[in-house]
This record gives structure tokens, sequence and C-alpha cells, in this order.
């Protein structure tokens, strides 16, 4: 994608530790994207296009984080990655209908299913 670094579709990242934050940077700055991480308030200002979330415990604690984060960002889609999620669980199925996301991504990710992710998700029609 040959977007402006300004006009590039923002994804915020919320609770990556710095390797994973530094990995999503990457992968996603590489394909057009302006990764922010949660906790930049003059980024915020600006909006987001996308959420992704990384949930250490979907079933502790997981889902008011989820919640937390689409309150602070109401109509943002928001993607799980969580190294608890089943490889079968990628997508948008049953887990992420039931956590109220657009995605779920299991860990370890791959280049390509986080991309595929981000963009079938920013591609959806609104």
């Amino acid at each position: 994608m040959d977007r402006a670094h300004n006009s590039a579709p923002r994804v915020l990242v919320v609770d990556a530790d710095p390797a994973l934050l530094g990995l999503l940077e990457e992968w996603l700055d590489g394909r057009g994207y302006r990764v922010v991480p949660d906790g930049d308030d003059e980024a915020a200002s600006d909006g987001f296009d996308l959420a992704v979330v990384d949930i250490p415990f979907p079933r502790q604690g997981g889902l008011c984080q989820l919640k937390r984060v689409a309150e602070r960002h109401p109509g943002v889609p928001i993607l799980a990655l969580s190294s608890n999620f089943f490889a079968s669980a990628a997508g948008t199925g049953l887990v992420a209908r039931t956590l109220g996301v657009a995605g779920v991504l299991p860990k370890p990710l791959s280049r390509e299913a986080l991309v595929a992710a981000v963009g079938r998700v920013l591609d959806a029609p609104k």
C-alpha cells in the first residue's frame, strides 16, 4: 500500500508487551497501517480504524478489557489476540461472536494471519 503515513488506517494496540508491539508495528507499518500503542493520548485524539487487544486470559478478565476498549472507542472494530485461543478459533466464528469482537487470532501469530485479519475487518462494509 502506498498511503501517506498521515492518512494510513490507524490501528490501536492494547496491552501488548513491548516485543509483541514491536512485531505488530513492523508487520503492519510495512503494509501501510499506522500502529499506535494504547496510552498515546495525543494520537488517540485522531481516532482509530481498528483496535487489536492482547488478552492473556480471556476467561479471567478478558471480557472486561474488551468492554473497556469498546467503551473508550465506540464503533471501532476489535481484533482479540490470545495464546489461549485454539488455532481453530481464528476468524469471525463463535468465539469472536461470544466475545463481541470482529475477529480473534490465536498466538503465536503469523504475519499473514494478522495482515489478512486486519484487511478483512477494515475492508468490511460498514
